[in-house]
């Protein structure tokens, strides 16, 4: 599966799509309203006419690595 990796910089749209998305599958969450998704969520931000940016795909590997190096960030 494909993973996305975007901003949603509006306060009020990021907080009503993550609503939307965590009701239909994985959400990754990080500062600043970042996100990673499942590549089937952009069509529903589109669908609720919420701004993002996407600033990067991959696998679920991709994911993954991204949790780990928010983390080891914070040490």
């Amino acid at each position: 599966m494909q993973m996305v990796k975007i901003h949603i910089p509006e306060q009020p749209d990021s907080a009503r799509a993550l609503v939307e998305m965590v009701r239909r599958g994985r959400v990754d969450c990080y500062r600043d309203n970042i996100y990673i998704v499942p590549e089937p969520a952009l069509r529903l931000l589109e669908s609720l006419g919420v701004q993002y940016q996407a600033l990067g795909r991959g696998g679920l590997d991709y994911a993954e690595k991204a949790l780990r190096d928010s983390v080891a960030t914070q040490v």
